[in-house]
Protein backbone atom coordinates (compact mmCIF):
# COMPACT_ATOMS: atom_id res chain seq x y z
CA UNK A 1 0.00 0.00 0.00
CA UNK A 2 1.72 3.63 -0.88
CA UNK A 3 1.21 6.32 1.19
CA UNK A 4 -1.37 7.77 -0.29
CA UNK A 5 -3.30 4.97 -0.18
CA UNK A 6 -2.56 4.79 3.62
CA UNK A 7 -3.72 7.65 4.18
CA UNK A 8 -6.89 7.86 2.56
CA UNK A 9 -7.96 4.65 4.09
CA UNK A 10 -7.60 6.54 6.94
CA UNK A 11 -9.94 9.35 5.83
CA UNK A 12 -11.83 6.38 4.80
CA UNK A 13 -12.28 5.00 8.20
CA UNK A 14 -13.27 8.57 9.77
CA UNK A 15 -9.84 9.01 11.14
CA UNK A 16 -8.98 12.68 11.08
CA UNK A 17 -5.29 13.47 9.56
CA UNK A 18 -3.89 15.87 11.69
CA UNK A 19 -0.32 17.25 10.79
CA UNK A 20 1.69 15.04 13.36
CA UNK A 21 -0.29 11.70 12.44
CA UNK A 22 0.51 13.23 8.61
CA UNK A 23 3.90 13.36 9.83
CA UNK A 24 4.92 10.54 11.40
CA UNK A 25 3.05 8.35 8.48
CA UNK A 26 5.76 10.54 6.09
CA UNK A 27 8.80 9.63 8.36
CA UNK A 28 8.07 6.35 8.62
CA UNK A 29 7.51 5.89 4.64
CA UNK A 30 10.63 7.19 4.37
CA UNK A 31 12.57 5.65 6.71
CA UNK A 32 13.93 1.81 6.58
CA UNK A 33 15.67 1.53 9.92
CA UNK A 34 12.66 0.56 12.09
CA UNK A 35 12.58 3.26 14.36
CA UNK A 36 11.35 3.33 18.00
CA UNK A 37 8.76 6.09 19.54
CA UNK A 38 11.60 8.03 20.80
CA UNK A 39 13.63 7.66 17.39
CA UNK A 40 10.55 8.84 16.22
CA UNK A 41 10.09 11.80 18.50
CA UNK A 42 13.27 13.20 18.30
CA UNK A 43 13.43 13.50 14.94
CA UNK A 44 10.21 15.46 14.10
CA UNK A 45 10.11 17.61 17.45
CA UNK A 46 12.06 20.28 15.48
CA UNK A 47 10.01 20.92 12.52
CA UNK A 48 7.10 20.45 15.04
CA UNK A 49 7.55 21.94 18.32
CA UNK A 50 4.30 21.72 20.12
CA UNK A 51 4.07 17.58 19.26
CA UNK A 52 4.24 15.81 22.46
CA UNK A 53 5.42 11.97 22.84
CA UNK A 54 2.41 10.95 24.21
CA UNK A 55 1.16 12.31 20.54
CA UNK A 56 3.54 10.15 19.06
CA UNK A 57 2.26 6.73 21.12
CA UNK A 58 -1.40 7.58 20.25
CA UNK A 59 -0.80 7.61 16.71
CA UNK A 60 1.90 4.54 16.57
CA UNK A 61 -1.05 3.04 18.28
CA UNK A 62 -3.97 4.04 16.28
CA UNK A 63 -1.81 3.22 12.97
CA UNK A 64 -1.08 -0.08 14.26
CA UNK A 65 -4.56 -0.93 15.13
CA UNK A 66 -6.00 -0.11 11.86
CA UNK A 67 -2.89 -2.57 9.91
CA UNK A 68 -1.17 0.56 8.83
CA UNK A 69 2.18 -0.01 10.55
CA UNK A 70 3.70 -2.60 12.16
CA UNK A 71 5.33 -3.19 15.75
CA UNK A 72 7.90 -4.85 15.71
CA UNK A 73 9.31 -6.26 19.46
CA UNK A 74 12.75 -7.82 18.23
CA UNK A 75 14.47 -6.39 21.61
CA UNK A 76 12.81 -6.87 25.03
CA UNK A 77 12.94 -3.30 26.12
CA UNK A 78 11.91 -1.92 23.85
CA UNK A 79 9.27 -1.48 20.24
CA UNK A 80 10.25 -0.54 16.88
CA UNK A 81 7.86 0.37 14.05
CA UNK A 82 7.74 -0.52 9.96
CA UNK A 83 6.16 0.82 7.35
CA UNK A 84 6.05 -2.60 5.64
CA UNK A 85 3.45 -4.72 6.72
CA UNK A 86 2.99 -7.07 4.62
CA UNK A 87 4.53 -10.61 6.27
CA UNK A 88 8.60 -10.28 5.87
CA UNK A 89 11.45 -11.47 8.29
CA UNK A 90 14.18 -9.26 10.54
CA UNK A 91 17.73 -8.95 11.11
CA UNK A 92 18.94 -7.21 14.72
CA UNK A 93 22.68 -6.53 14.54
CA UNK A 94 23.86 -6.84 18.24
CA UNK A 95 27.14 -5.03 17.73
CA UNK A 96 25.21 -1.40 16.58
CA UNK A 97 21.49 -2.13 17.54
CA UNK A 98 20.11 -1.64 13.57
CA UNK A 99 17.06 -3.72 12.50
CA UNK A 100 17.38 -4.69 8.88
CA UNK A 101 14.63 -6.40 6.77
CA UNK A 102 15.94 -9.60 5.40
CA UNK A 103 14.26 -12.30 2.72
CA UNK A 104 13.66 -15.62 4.02
CA UNK A 105 12.31 -17.89 1.34
CA UNK A 106 9.22 -19.35 2.67
CA UNK A 107 8.75 -21.38 6.12
CA UNK A 108 8.02 -25.41 4.18
CA UNK A 109 4.38 -25.84 5.87
CA UNK A 110 2.55 -28.77 4.85
CA UNK A 111 -0.89 -28.63 3.29
CA UNK A 112 -3.63 -25.76 4.32
CA UNK A 113 -0.87 -23.44 6.05
CA UNK A 114 0.09 -26.47 8.75
CA UNK A 115 3.82 -26.97 10.41
CA UNK A 116 3.80 -30.10 11.92
CA UNK A 117 -0.18 -30.26 12.55
CA UNK A 118 -0.29 -26.55 13.47
CA UNK A 119 -2.34 -24.36 11.73
CA UNK A 120 -0.20 -21.13 11.19
CA UNK A 121 -1.85 -18.20 10.85
CA UNK A 122 1.40 -15.49 11.03
CA UNK A 123 5.05 -15.91 10.90
CA UNK A 124 7.72 -13.96 12.19
CA UNK A 125 11.28 -14.85 12.35
CA UNK A 126 13.65 -12.40 14.03
CA UNK A 127 17.75 -13.14 13.71
CA UNK A 128 20.20 -11.40 15.11
CA UNK A 129 24.25 -11.87 14.92
CA UNK A 130 26.69 -8.99 13.27
CA UNK A 131 25.40 -6.52 10.46
CA UNK A 132 27.70 -6.82 7.30
CA UNK A 133 28.50 -2.95 7.79
CA UNK A 134 29.82 -4.16 11.47
CA UNK A 135 31.64 -6.61 10.44
CA UNK A 136 33.71 -4.63 7.87
CA UNK A 137 34.33 -2.35 10.41
CA UNK A 138 36.35 -4.96 12.37
CA UNK A 139 34.01 -6.44 14.68
CA UNK A 140 33.47 -9.84 15.42
CA UNK A 141 30.78 -12.06 16.86
CA UNK A 142 32.64 -11.72 20.37
CA UNK A 143 32.30 -7.89 20.11
CA UNK A 144 29.25 -6.71 22.54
Amino acid sequence: MTLEEKKAELKERGILLTIQRSAVLDFLHGNTHHPTAEEIYQSLRGMYPALSRATIYNTLDLFKQHGLIQEITIERTKAHYDYKTEPHHHFLCRHCGRIYDVDVKKIPLEQEGRLDGHKIEEAWLYMSGICVACLQEGHDAGTP
